[in-house]
């Protein structure tokens, strides 16, 4: 029922077309009582009054009441899914938009494939069942009713035997109906664990065929599958037993009432025509009773989707603006980390711990550290993708928190180990954080970025398309578009996370050329590992086990023989003793 009534908000705005659906799906019942009621004058006084003017006007009539069914049948089905999918689209729009409003703890414990799966398969199904369960559930309730009218009106007392259809209806649809949902809730959760594995499988190919993990991989995806076929089958099964059952229960019922209509003709008390009718209506109603009984299938199975899809709406951000929260203008004073610790929301280990660094408008400085130092998560930080667990950091001696994050992101320029490009075109790659910036200005971006040359050489030009992932591009071009992409932001804080690492060593030269040329005028953190990109910084910041060991100049740092000078010794970049 909490499904049903958050659907609601859904459904209010197109209350005019749900009152017009549901006034064409009562004449659809109308009209059904209507062709049934057009056997007994057809049998009473055609076949046996031998009525002749009778016969025309039953043949005139059944087409006319069938082409006036057939217009309400299709303008209802239309209107019908017409509604399912507005409301679907909706809901899409809801989820999809959610889903970037919620903070990076969320993907951390989600499986993508997962999220996924209900992002589609599940907001099917939902909409299967709002476009159809209406539909069948108005449209066969209204033609039970009319025609429980028209037995009621031929015979009353044969009319309460057929009634016993419906309460037993009624419970072999509630015994049912919880197994259906059930099945239905864990078949969309093993579907999710499915696409999650094909997902990964198809993202990591190059390792499972280096490693021939092929079989392996199958094996694995066998056994899920075969998770899903056994709850699918648990569905299929309670689906199919409905049907059978609500047929025999209807047989032992129609069994009876032909019993007492053979004792009322042949006492003179009923006509045929009267009787004929009635079993007519009886065979129109039970159709619909069965429908019934076999929606309740897809009803089911649209709220398992509906509890997986608004189980999503239910998370909250981590990451949410204060009220009345300031926007981020630009770098003044300086930016410090005040005590600073932080523990990811899906690990034991603590990533920071009691971090206190200072970093002055227009500074450049470099953070190193082994792996697993905490590096990259300074930058999670800095970006306010995760809240401190302790301590603060100050912007201009503001808390980060007292500014709204878009603002804050605005003024920040970010370029990463992964690049990630999307499937739009170089201009609209390039834009990304500024889709308002001229072509103009998406040139000179790329021109700084040393990528304009190879750029304009391209088919389209700024309009080529790059594909998936950007995959037509080499890691050296792919590189210098996300560098353009920050450089078009024209941000205060330029952040550089292991922006090379992915490099050749000439692609390396070039970018780290490239990226040299946005360090003046503004406050540059450079997150790496190779320490042969952090020299020309002006201080260098060492992370060890989340803390700070050591800070000073190249030089300096090599000349205490510690965290840094052991680093560089291992790169084999030049003695550690220099």
């Amino acid at each position: 029922m909490s499904s049903l009534k958050r659907l609601i908000p859904y459904l209010r705005p197109h209350k005019v077309r749900i009152i017009e659906s549901c006034l064409v799906m009562i004449a659809v019942a109308v009209l059904n009582g209507g062709t049934v009621l057009v056997v007994k004058p057809a049998i009473d006084y055609v076949f046996i009054n031998k009525d002749d003017r009778m016969l025309w006007g039953v043949v005139i009539l059944i087409p006319a009441l069938f082409f006036l069914k057939m217009i309400f049948t299709y303008t209802q089905s239309y209107l019908m899914a017409w509604l399912g999918q507005k409301v679907t689209q909706e809901l899409r729009e809801d989820l999809f938009r959610h889903l970037h409003e919620l903070s990076m703890d969320f993907y951390w414990k989600s499986k993508s494939g997962d999220v996924l799966s209900r992002l589609t398969n599940d907001l099917t199904r939902l909409g299967d069942a709002m476009q159809f369960v209406p539909l069948y559930v108005v449209r066969d309730s209204m033609t039970v009713v009319v025609l429980l009218g028209v037995m009621f009106y031929i015979h009353w007392q044969f009319a309460l035997t057929a009634l016993i259809a419906i309460p037993v209806a009624g419970g072999v649809l509630g015994v049912l109906g919880k197994k259906l949902r059930n099945a239905g809730r864990r078949s969309q959760e093993i579907t999710g664990e499915i696409y999650h594995r094909f997902q990964e499988s198809l993202q990591g190919m190059l390792v499972v065929k280096a490693f021939n993990y092929e079989k392996g991989a199958v094996a694995k995806f066998r056994q899920e599958n075969d998770s899903l076929f056994s709850q699918m089958m648990r569905y299929f099964r309670a689906t199919a037993l409905s049907g059978p059952l609500m047929e025999f229960l209807g047989s032992i019922i129609m069994a009876t009432v032909v019993y007492q209509a053979g004792r009322e003709i042949i006492g003179g008390r009923m006509t045929p025509g009267a009787f004929f009718t009635f079993l007519g209506s009886f065979f129109a109603a039970y159709a619909p009773i069965k429908n019934l009984a076999q929606l309740n299938a897809s009803l089911q199975l649209g709220l398992a989707s509906a509890e997986r899809i608004f189980a999503v709406m239910d998370e909250s951000p981590s990451v949410v603006d204060k009220p009345g929260a300031a926007a981020f203008v630009k770098l003044s004073d300086g930016l410090a980390l005040e005590g600073v610790s932080f523990k990811y929301p899906s690990r034991e280990q603590i990533a920071l711990k009691g971090v206190d660094l200072t970093i002055k408008p227009g500074e450049v400085v470099a953070v190193a550290g082994p792996s697993g130092s905490g590096k990259t998560t300074l930058v999670h930080l800095l970006l306010r993708l995760f809240d401190p667990t302790e301590g603060r950091i100050a912007l201009d001696g503001a808390d980060l928190r007292d500014y709204s994050v878009s603002s804050l992101r605005e003024h920040i320029g970010l370029v990463t180990q992964d690049t990630i490009l999307f499937n739009d075109t170089v201009a609209g790659n390039v834009s990304l954080g500024k889709p308002s910036a001229s072509r103009d200005d998406v040139k000179k971006a790329l021109d700084v970025a040393d990528a304009l040359n190879f750029v304009m050489k391209m088919p389209q030009g700024l309009d080529t398309p790059l594909g998936d992932r950007g995959l037509q591009l080499s890691g050296g071009q792919r590189q210098r578009i996300a560098i353009a992409r920050a450089v078009l932001k024209n941000p205060a804080l330029l952040i550089l996370d292991e922006a090379t690492s992915n490099l050749d060593a000439g692609s390396e030269k070039s970018v780290q050329e490239a990226l040299e040329k946005l360090y003046p005028g503004r406050t540059v953190l450079i997150i790496a590992h190779r320490l042969s990109t952090l020299q020309k910084a002006d201080r260098i910041v060492v992370l060890h086990h989340g803390e700070v060991q050591e800070s000073g100049t190249h030089q300096e740092l090599l000349a205490r023989g510690g965290v840094y000078a052991t680093l560089y010794k291992f790169q084999q970049l030049e003695p550690a003793a220099a």
